[in-house]
């Protein structure tokens, strides 16, 4: 990924680049180089299973033992050595034979943006293509009594409700992703969820009708989504549309707290670009999200655009728990991130990679609501005024507003709904 690669371990929350809107512009702190850098012998050989596609990749998932990887014009099954035991081609895709619409582009390539599975209904892998206008395919997986697993390719369909797409309909909720870039995440409860980031791209191609965040449930008929309320999305301001950069890095769920990470402008009059980490409850509003911003510094270097990120346990690495002061089961964030251009969300050679621990992070959100300082989301409000909330309560007790079916204001006592009447959206920047 690049020509210099630094380790590091931050064991305090988010320990390097903080911008408040309080007193201060900015907070900064050192991220201590690993103590066994050093002693990394470089020239060890790994003899590692390999597989080779024959299209660039751009996702892979594990279910079962089973890999999944999504590339340009194919999906890959392979096993837990990386043999390939079976495969769909999504692409070139004729114009009448894409989800949805018709594409203006006959037998064009079909990058995958977006690779998904989910075991409640019956175990699945959802397929999202740049050539299908934002719908994605869903594979079915389930084992056959006399035939075994079915292979990726066995049954596959156009996860939307056909009777609309027949008649040229497509639904808001079923134009799940965007050509420019999507992360998506399934989080499953008593329904599954998917939890959408769709990245603004100036100059890239986008998808009709997608909403920049989002959260919609799947039907339990199995032939599409819909969303929880008409509030269950957010969009990027019309005005900013086409000119302001926005990508979705990373998601992930842990917890009762899903998380995005984003790189986009440090705020609406600078030309700098940051990392962000959004937090928000997996059964709040969506407007209840909580935002603080990440980087890296070391010496004199500022490592300010998020490459690349891995959620995952410690374990029983000792050493690890020790750093960041975390138990074996907690999660950590791995994080790699590069230094950017001059004003660019583009990354130079210089790279490092650090270590957060969740739980800080989730602290640091709530002491800096409480605090009042934070500002609104300009990207979405449309202003950047200061945002104060009353948080006089313990991290417990703060937790407790976040976890699954919490009544909000709107909702009805054990249902499904999300109302977005409870608006706590906030950044740090």
């Amino acid at each position: 990924m690049s020509s210099l690669l630094d380790v590091c371990l931050c064991s305090e929350p988010l320990l390097l680049l903080l911008l408040l809107w309080t007193l201060v512009s900015s907070a900064s702190s050192q991220c201590d180089r690993s103590s066994e850098t050093s002693e990394l012998n470089l020239n060890v050989h790994y003899d590692l299973p390999t597989f080779h596609s024959e299209f660039p990749i751009q996702n892979m998932v594990a279910l079962d033992g089973i890999v999944y990887v999504g590339a340009t014009n194919r999906i890959y099954a392979l096993s837990p050595n990386l043999t390939k035991l079976s495969q769909y081609n999504t692409g070139p895709r004729p114009a009448n034979e894409t989800c949805g619409r018709k594409s203006d582009n006959p037998n064009a390539e079909n990058r995958n943006i977006a690779l998904v599975t989910e075991n409640i209904y019956d175990k699945g892998l959802y397929s999202c293509g740049s050539a299908d206008n934002g719908i994605c395919r869903r594979h079915v997986l389930d084992e056959d009594d006399t035939t075994g697993p079915k292979t990726v390719d066995d049954e596959v369909y156009c996860f939307a409700d056909e009777a609309k797409i027949r008649k040229g309909i497509l639904l808001d909720a079923d134009i799940v992703v965007s050509a420019s870039g999507s992360q998506v995440l399934s989080v499953e409860s008593n329904v599954i969820k998917f939890f959408v980031g769709n990245s603004e791209i100036p100059g890239n191609k986008t998808t009709a009708n997608t909403h920049t965040l989002s959260v919609r449930k799947m039907k339990t008929s199995q032939n599409g989504f819909t969303f929880f309320s008409s509030g269950a999305h957010m969009d990027l301001l019309p005005s900013l549309r086409g000119s302001y950069y926005l990508r979705y890095v990373y998601s992930f769920n842990s917890g009762p707290f899903t998380y995005f990470l984003t790189v986009q402008r440090v705020n609406r009059t600078s030309a700098a670009f940051h990392t962000r980490i959004a937090l928000r409850g997996d059964a709040a509003p969506m407007h209840q999200h909580g935002q603080t911003t990440q980087a890296l510094r070391e010496d004199v270097k500022v490592f300010n655009i998020l490459q690349a990120a891995h959620v995952g346990k410690v374990r029983e690495d000792a050493e690890l728990q020790k750093q960041l002061n975390v138990g074996p089961n907690d999660d950590v964030l791995f994080a790699a991130f590069a230094k950017g251009k001059a004003s660019s969300p583009e990354p130079t050679a210089d790279s490092a990679v650090c270590v957060f621990s969740l739980n800080h992070i989730n602290n640091m959100i709530r002491r800096y609501m409480q605090s009042c300082s934070t500002v609104e989301p300009y990207h979405f409000t449309g202003n950047e005024l200061k945002a104060c909330y009353n948080l006089g309560c313990t991290v417990a007790e703060w937790l407790e507003l976040w976890l699954p079916n919490k009544e909000v204001v709107g909702s009805t006592p054990g249902s499904d709904h999300i109302n977005i009447s409870r608006s706590l959206w906030v950044e740090f920047a």
